[in-house]
Parts: structure tokens; sequence; C-alpha cells
């Protein structure tokens, strides 16, 4: 048992090998670099991460990542090695759930075919689907641990239950529901496993094992106290706008895209887009397939369990993201065959080795292992950059969604025109694309269509993770164009939408204090420039701008008190004119000249300062 362990173990690593150094992509920006929740590890704050963040009432996995924080910081290769560890495991795991599984069923019949050890058989099964390119997503993009460590309860959910282990097995599902939303299926699982491979009936199972059942039952509460405050209304579920009907009918075209890539591993996808309107007509197709298939399953359920069990764990662990339940942001996810592959590849195995004898077996296992981790390690490749992933995307699965990600990948490059033709095009069918495109408008001091851009995704999104910097790029532009007032409106906001520490709130309190200054509200002013300093002291221009509205306010020990300060860091021009005006206000002409001329010289072309120092030249004379 132990070296074929070893054999798994070495496989996954030396497939995995080439991308333990790739770059955070895409969500990993909110997951790790800016999620303030892991950065101390001790604090109750780890629990609760970012609403709308893919870690929001996943608390397991955010504290997995606080312990990557711990350790190495934002050094990426840390998050890697624990996805790929994380993935390892599933995989032994798996490896023993089929191994026990051959144990537990020999009074159901369930034996494994002749002249075959079970043992090999899962060997076979955990080997072929630990290098499978369908996995890639799981452990090559850091997010997705939220997949890995879900999957890794489950199956020891279902091993531990099969070892009467019913304390483990119920502590396994609760750390599952605290990791994703899919483990919701695993009390169903495990019955159902139960009756297909244990007991001649759901009644004989409830009667012997009914604590089991009901301990695992409670888990459920688990997952509604993580998910009661609503940690991605806005992204899925019911509350998102998307009609169950139309998500419905798209997910018939992501079953059935998910079966043939299980198959035959290539031309993989990141990102799928959103749910698009379709029709029946459209659908149908896919739909036959995918009710031929359930039909096939229910009836092998009733004949052959054994197959019937390998059928509904592709459809139950399915459920969750590929049903009625609208996912509003991702019409389909390859991660999301991260379980329901561990059946089809049961299922391909089973029905090889029951024709082949055990060399030809191991022949074709062999090859088969080999062309599966060169796939992976292909794949791999693509995640060393992220625009390269982009535009994978793009080529593979043109949509809306596409050209934003390559837009966004472009602009990050500093290729910033080719960005905007992008996300130009991605506008007319994804609402955060108007986001990317305000923000490079901005960048680009395009205000006016900055600004209309920014307003028509805040209109479709208004409580998207991003609305807040919308609302703070607004409200610049708008003081860009001199309206004020319009701009104290967003800032004021952006308050009102974030938390007490909050960098983007300590961002609105400068600019609050910025816009109040430009209206020559200087009381109002001052008291801003206050909170944010006392939260950004080393901030020499907001420091520079309360000392200019404490001088304009008539405190001018208080302004030159400021100007000093910053002195005491670094030699400025603007601070040593401002000291020369409180010293020039005092009638201290010959000190304000020494500011004046010292402001100067540190910058010639300082304006003001020049204006200054000839004013009280003149006043001297």
């Amino acid at each position: 048992m132990w070296w074929r362990i070893a054999i798994i173990i070495l496989a996954g690593v030396l497939a995995y090998a080439n991308n333990l150094s790739g770059p955070f992509i895409f969500d990993d920006g909110a997951t790790v670099v800016e999620n303030t929740s892991i950065r101390d590890l001790g604090s109750t704050a780890v629990l609760f991460a970012e609403r709308e963040m893919p870690t929001a009432g996943r608390p397991v996995v955010n504290v997995s990542f606080a312990v990557n924080y711990a350790f190495g910081g934002l050094s990426v290769r840390g998050y890697h090695l624990t996805n790929l560890g994380i993935h390892l495991l599933c995989a032994v795991v798996l490896f023993a759930l089929v191994r026990r599984t051959f144990e537990v069923a020999r009074g159901a019949g369930l034996t494994a075919p002749p002249n075959v050890n079970p043992i090999d058989i899962a060997l076979a099964i955990a080997l072929i689907w630990t290098l499978h390119p369908l996995n890639t997503e799981v452990v090559d993009y850091v997010t997705q641990r939220t997949e890995s460590l879900m999957a890794l309860f489950y199956l020891l959910t279902l091993h531990a239950s099969a070892s009467a282990h019913p304390i483990l097995a119920v502590a396994a599902c609760g750390l599952g529901m605290a990791c994703k939303e899919s483990m919701v299926t695993a009390p169903v699982m495990v019955m159902l496993y139960d009756r297909v491979f244990v007991f001649d009936s759901i009644k004989k199972a409830l009667r012997a094992r009914w604590p089991l059942y009901a301990g695992l039952a409670a888990t459920w509460i688990v997952l509604v106290a993580v998910n009661w405050s609503g940690p991605r209304i806005h992204s899925s579920g019911f509350s998102t706008g998307m009609s169950p009907w139309t998500y419905l009918l798209n997910q018939t075209v992501m079953i059935v895209r998910y079966l043939r890539l299980s198959i035959w591993p290539t031309s993989l996808v990141l990102a799928y887009g959103t749910p698009q309107p379709m029709t029946i007509a459209a659908a149908l197709p896919y739909a036959f397939v995918v009710i031929s298939l359930l039909a096939l399953t229910v009836y092998a359920l009733w004949r052959r369990p054994l197959l019937g069990f390998l059928g509904a764990w592709v459809f139950i662990t399915l459920a969750p993201t590929s049903s009625i339940v609208p996912i509003a942001t991702e019409v389909g996810a390859e991660r999301r065959m991260y379980l329901a592959l561990a059946a089809v590849v049961t299922l391909a195995v089973i029905a090889f080795a029951s024709r082949v004898g055990r060399r030809t077996g191991a022949a074709i296992l062999g090859a088969v292992g080999v062309a599966l981790a060169l796939g992976t390690a292909l794949r791999n490749r693509e995640y060393e950059s992220p625009l390269t992933l982009a535009y994978t995307v793009l080529q593979r699965w043109p949509t809306a969604y596409a050209h934003t990600m390559v837009g966004t990948e472009l602009a990050l490059a500093g290729r910033h025109d080719e960005a905007i033709a992008e996300l130009r095009q991605g506008i007319s069918g994804l609402p955060k694309a108007k986001y990317h495109l305000g923000a490079e408008l901005f960048n680009r001091r395009d205000f006016d269509e900055a600004i209309s851009m920014l307003q028509q995704f805040l209109d479709e999104e208004p409580y998207a993770v991003e609305a807040i910097r919308a609302r703070l790029m607004i409200g610049r532009a708008l003081m860009e164009r001199e309206k004020y007032a319009d701009a104290v409106a967003q800032f004021q906001r952006v308050l009102e939408m974030t938390a007490q520490r909050d960098e983007s709130r300590i961002t609105a309190i400068g600019a609050m204090g910025d816009a109040l200054f430009a209206q020559e509200k200087f009381g109002d002013a001052i008291r801003f420039y206050r909170g944010y300093l006392a939260a950004k002291p080393n901030d020499i221009n907001g420091r520079l701008n309360l000392g200019m509205a404490l001088f304009n306010q008539g405190d001018h020990a208080g302004a030159a008190a400021e100007a000093r300060t910053i002195l005491r860091v670094k030699e400025d021009a603007a601070a040593h004119d401002l000291l020369g005006r409180v010293l020039g206000s005092e009638g201290k002409l010959d000190e304000a000249q020494l500011e004046f001329e010292r402001a100067v010289r540190i910058d010639p072309n300082f304006k003001q300062g020049r204006e200054d120092l000839e004013m009280v030249r003149r006043a001297r004379k």
C-alpha cells in the first residue's frame, strides 16, 4: 500500500513541479494580496473575510491563507506548495476510499474484476485523477484552494464513515461546510454510499446509523452560520437577479463540456464568463444528453448499483453549482468537476480493468499517466503569465468576460491603448468591463467618459467589491472638473460602505478633506485631515494641506507646527513656503524671506514660492 501512495505523490509532484513559482493571478489579488484579514493569524478577523471576497463565509480556507502569510508573507511559492499538498492529500484519501469500498462492499457483491488486485484499481484511479489536466485550475490557481480543501473534507467524510469512525466523519463534514457551500451534499452522499455498498435498504441504513446521519445533518448548521450574513449574495444565489431557468439552460452546455473534458482534456478554459440568455431550442441537444445520463443513473441505481452510484456522484457533487441555483458571475468553471471527475475516472478504470490483464493494464496505466502528466505540465506553463492565460481564454471561449480579462492584463502590462480597445469589446456584455474601462480612462485623464463608464457600472453593480473604488475615482474626476459638492457626495458614500480601518475609507477621508478645502470649508477640511493623518501620519501632502487649512482658519501656530513636522522629515519647498507665510503674517519678514528663499532653492519652478518671495522683498523695501 505504501509504495503505491509514494507513486501517487511522486507523480503529482513531478507533474506540477513547473508551476510552483507561478504568479498570483486574477482573484488571488483579493484573496491574498489585498486580504487584510489574513495578516494576523491570532486575530478573530481571520475568520471573517470581507464581504463578496472569494474566502468570505469560508473561514477554514481563509485561516489556511493566514497560515501561509504567517510563514512566508506574500511569497507565492508557499501558497502553491500548500495547494499542491492539499491536492495530493485528496488523492491519497481517494485511494484509501476506493480501497476501503472494495473491502466493505464484498457483502453487496462488489468485487474486483478477475485477476486484478483491488488495491491496484485504487492506485490507477487515484493516479489518473491526480495527473488529470482538468484538475490544474484547482492546483495552479491559488484562490481555488476553496475547492480542494472542501474536496479533502468531503472525501475524508466518506472514508471515515466507511471505516466506522463517526466522530471523525462529522468533524470532517463540519470543517468542509466552513470551506465551501458545495459541501452541502456530503451527508446525502454518505447515505447513498451506505445504501449501495453496505445495506439492503435505506430503512436498514437509517436504523443502524441514524446517529451518524443526524450528526452529519447537523453540520448544515455550520453552513447556515457562515453564510448567515450573505457573504456573496450579489454573486451567487437567488438574490443575484439571475433567472434560475436561464442558469439551468446554460448548465446543460457546461455539463456536456465538463464530461468531454474529462475524457479528452484539451483546450482548457479558466473563465467561461457570465450566464447568457439561451433558448430551449439551443439548449435541447445538450439537455437531451444530460437527461439521458440522469435517467441511466436512476436505472443503474436499481439494476447496477455501483454504476448508479458513480453516476449519482457526478450529478450530486455538481448539483450545488450546476443546477438552478444561479452563480451570476460565472456560468461554468472546470474546478467544479474536481470531485465529480473521480467518479468518471473510476468508471473508466473499472471498465478497462475487466477487459485487460494485469501486465497490459499496468502498461496502459503508465502510458495514460505519462500523457496526462505531460498535458498537466503544458497547462501549468499557461499559468506562468496572467496575460498568456487570459489570451487562452479569449482564443478558446471568446466572450465579453474574456475580452475584459485580456484588457485588464494589458493595462497591468502598460499596454493601455490595446487595453482600452479590448475593454470596449467587453462593455456590451459585462458590467465589470465598464469599471475597468472607466479606470483606464481616468488614468488617461479622460475624466468625462471615465465618469460616464464608472457611473454605468455602479448603476448595474452597486454592491460589487469594485463599487468603492469606482466611487473614489468618480469623486477624484469630479474634483478635476471642479464639481466639489458632487465629489463630496461620492466620498460620503464610500464612508458609508466601508469599515473603520478599511484602506479605501482612509483614502476617502483624505479626499473628503481635499474637496472641502477646495470649497474653502476649512473647518470641516481640518477635521477630515486630522482623521486621515491619524491613520497616515507620514503623508506629506495630507499634513501640508492640514497646515494650509489651519493657516486659512487663522491658526498660525498650528500651521507652523505642521510645516516644521514635515521639515523634520524632509526638505520640502511647499512646507518652507507655508512656514514663510506664517512668519510673514507675524511680521517676521527677515525670517519669512529666508524660508521663501529655501523653498525656491529646493524647487526653482515653484511658482507660489517665487511669488511669495517677491512679495516679501517688496514689503521689506
